[in-house]
């Protein structure tokens, strides 16, 4: 029983098992946040990493099921910054 997560690549570096890809020991009542936990992502790289759960995305608190596949990518955030160019 397991779950397969796959890691942004920009993340792989900042984890624990330096991989772009494992399997976790599937258990009642895991969430993504036990991976990221387990992982040792600090509380502000956890605040930047969205979560997929078999292609769509999901809270860091919904609970796994066995044999889920779990994306963990960071969350990219666009708008404008404010600046205007005068014409």
């Amino acid at each position: 029983m397991a779950i397969s997560v796959k890691l942004f690549m920009t993340l792989v570096p900042l984890s624990r098992s330096k991989k772009s890809s494992l399997s976790v020991d599937w258990f009642d009542g895991i969430t993504a946040q036990h991976i990221l936990e387990a992982e040792e992502f600090s509380e502000q790289d956890q605040e930047a990493i969205a979560v997929v759960i078999n292609s769509v995305q999901a809270q860091v608190d919904d609970p796994l099921n066995d044999g889920d596949q779990v994306d963990l990518l960071v969350n990219l955030q666009g708008g404008s910054t404010g600046a205007t160019s005068s014409q």
